[in-house]
């Protein structure tokens, strides 16, 4: 992955500055009161797949059989702060060897939490932020606590849906149950969507970096002069391109405590026609809901669904250069045991391409299998061994001169050190 100095570093630094400052002017007596927490993750692994996504091909993990059989996967430094009772602030810098920026910025904003008045609670978000979408990274560092890798959908999350948004919620609870309502208006997400349509869904625990490019494939539609695209063999996720807000709502209700359901929409307003600075906006929108319940003896079932669209750009015979359905689903079951915990989950995904099929196909079927099984070392430390079975069908691999069906199968064991 090539190295870069993004042209967005200094907006988005620049605003997250203000904020803490702002935060920091406001501070009371006894404050702030700063903490911060460290997390080590190293991993020994083994792959049969084809060149993943990662070193120019479109294998679904993120490792493939040219990798070493030891990893070190991350090092992130979470820290928090408490400027006074109602504002806290929250920066996630992150190493990862495998990063177009070895050091990189994964989240920095501020929140806000007024004293209830009545029976609702309100909550504001401002900054570099993850909207609430994933149900499994819910760990230190934006980690899952069930698995090494995410669903394929909350890895795509992981790589492209990062917004420098103005969020506020409010929440409402009533006898057993609780709603709480979502909005949000941000900017700087436009090329999200590049990954999901040149490259299709992909299965990983990497989340990208604020200032570091992804690769895309080295298909014969993008990254030469003859192209059909001149989008450039890298995206920039998070970046502002068209000037054009998004915006992103959401429902999420609580009964008992233990069942929930929620259902979110996110449409970042691409101008699907704008190329600036070798990359286009896309016009990405889609809905994400999920059913989350506790079951006894310890017991916890999610499921997610998700389906959207995106586009790129002019429009030609009635159609974009780049039309895209994508939709996925997981389910999974989680069961503690004492010190350990064991999860199985079934992922689904789709894309189907809706323009120019016979020159740049980029539709794709898949489905997966994911078994983990993770172990309490010490309270601050955690073994987790999970096995990953990939099975999918992608037209456009025949351009790498690769068999368009694949079953790829991955195996790791993870060590993470939290302090």
């Amino acid at each position: 992955m090539r190295r870069h100095k993004s042209t967005i570093s200094s907006h988005v630094f620049a605003i997250v500055a203000l904020l803490y400052s702002v935060c920091g002017t406001a501070a009371e007596k006894g404050f702030p009161e700063l903490s911060f927490k460290w997390l080590f993750d190293a991993r020994a692994l083994t792959s049969d797949s084809q060149p993943s996504w990662l070193n120019d091909g479109l294998g679904k993990g993120r490792y493939d059989q040219s990798d070493p059989l030891l990893e070190l996967s991350e090092i992130s430094l979470v820290a928090e702060a408490d400027f006074n009772w109602q504002w806290q602030g929250f920066t996630h810098l992150k190493y990862d060897p495998e990063q177009d920026q070895a050091i990189d910025l994964v989240e920095a904003y501020v929140r806000f939490n007024p004293v209830p008045d009545g029976d609702i609670r309100y909550r504001i978000r401002a900054g570099l932020l993850f909207p609430h979408i994933s149900r499994e990274n819910r760990g230190l560092a934006w980690t899952s606590p069930f698995s090494i890798t995410p669903s394929a959908i909350n890895s795509w999350i992981g790589e492209e849906i990062r917004t420098l948004a103005l969020e506020g919620s409010a929440t409402h609870r009533q006898g057993p149950w609780k709603m709480t309502a979502t909005a949000a208006i941000f900017g700087f997400n436009d090329p999200a969507g590049s990954l999901l349509a040149y490259r299709g869904w992909a299965m990983h625990d990497l989340k990208v970096g604020a200032f570091s490019r992804v690769p895309l494939p080295p298909l014969s539609s993008i990254g030469s002069p003859s192209a059909f695209s001149p989008q450039p063999l890298w995206v920039d996720p998070v970046r502002e391109v068209d000037n054009r807000p998004g915006f992103y709502g959401a429902l999420d209700w609580e009964y008992q405590r233990k069942h929930k359901f929620g259902v979110f929409f996110y449409d970042n307003r691409g101008d699907p026609e704008v190329f600036k600075r070798s990359q286009y906006a896309w016009d990405t929108h889609f809905w994400n809901l999920y059913f989350e319940t506790k079951l006894p003896a310890s017991t916890l079932l999610i499921a997610q669904y998700m389906t959207g669209r995106t586009q790129m750009g002019p429009e030609s015979g009635g159609a974009r250069q780049v039309d895209v359905d994508f939709e996925g689903a997981y389910l999974l079951a989680t069961k503690q045991l004492g010190n350990n915990r064991v999860t199985l989950r079934r992922d689904w995904f789709d894309a189907d391409d809706n323009s120019f099929v016979s020159i740049d196909n980029n539709g794709e079927t898949g489905s997966a299998w994911t078994l983990a099984w993770s172990h309490k070392l010490q309270k601050n430390s955690r073994l987790i061994a999970e096995f990953i079975r990939i099975d999918s069908r992608r037209p456009n691999r025949a351009d790498l001169g690769l068999a368009a069906r694949q079953t790829e199968q991955q195996f790791q064991l993870s060590y993470r050190l939290s302090l």
